[in-house]
């Protein structure tokens, strides 16, 4: 396979990937969402909770925040020496005590490791009014997303590298113009041209309304590969552990 990097950001990464097919790509995004490690919180202890929220309620809203992974320093709770009774080595704790009248924000968690801490720190935990107070212990553990979403380390998508051929007996290159949702196509010297080719997601809108004039066709082998981090772990980081993780599973097969 022949890997062609088109963008890096900070949460975002976009490459062509050539020689491969369709069930790769999906065992590689299913194992990136679903088998590919992230720290979330897994249990709130309460000393006080006043707000408006109950206990159960503020708890979802906490496991749900994403919290920055450090895979190094961390093991699953069922691989840790401590046999899953937890220990520095497979768990962090993060205590919020904040009193109203305010907004509790992410960035109140103070954790026992500078190195998982909320991504978002401006994220909206509860609101508290006047008089009431909110003071918990959360525990946070490396888990998968095939057990519960608040592991998944974000999103992965792809799609068919697209192929265009306009015909020269196009009559009318407005029509494909003014019906192509992702701008893939511009106007030179009144003739119809591809601006923008890797936009196009193959949605067939300018071939239908061309009669022909306007071809769009998939290579077979070649893809656009999306990945968006919820911030967890770098996009650079999920496609390197994600291939590691290939690996070791294609390894362990035994025929």
């Amino acid at each position: 396979m022949d890997i062609e990097v088109k963008s890096l950001e900070d949460n975002k990464l976009k490459f062509i990937l050539k020689n491969t097919n369709a069930e790769f790509l999906n065992a590689f995004r299913r194992t990136a969402m679903f088998e590919l490690p992230v720290m979330a919180i897994e249990d709130v202890f309460f000393v006080e909770n006043s707000s408006a929220l109950y206990d159960e309620v503020l708890a979802h809203r906490l496991g749900l925040v994403p919290l920055t992974t450090d895979l190094k320093s961390y093991n699953l709770r069922e691989e840790c020496k401590c046999k899953g009774k937890g220990c520095a080595r497979c768990q962090v704790k993060l205590t919020l005590k904040e009193k109203g009248p305010k907004m509790v924000y992410a960035s109140d968690f103070k954790s026992k490791d500078p190195s998982v801490k909320p991504v978002f720190e401006n994220t909206q935990l509860v609101l508290l009014a006047e008089g009431q107070e909110v003071e918990l212990e959360a525990v946070a553990q490396l888990g998968k997303g095939k057990v519960h979403t608040k592991w998944s380390p974000g999103l992965i998508f792809y799609q068919h590298y697209p192929n265009i051929t306009i015909s020269k007996g196009l009559k009318d290159a407005k029509v494909a113009l003014e019906h192509c949702p992702r701008n893939v196509f511009e106007l030179k010297g009144g003739k119809l041209q591809v601006k923008n080719l890797e936009a196009c997601n193959l949605c067939l809108s300018c071939q239908d309304r061309t009669a022909g004039g306007v071809t769009i066709e998939s290579v077979k082998d070649k893809f656009i590969v999306n990945i968006e981090s919820w911030g967890q772990l770098p996009p650079k980081t999920i496609f390197e552990e994600t291939t590691k993780l290939l690996k070791e599973q294609f390894n362990s097969y035994s025929l």
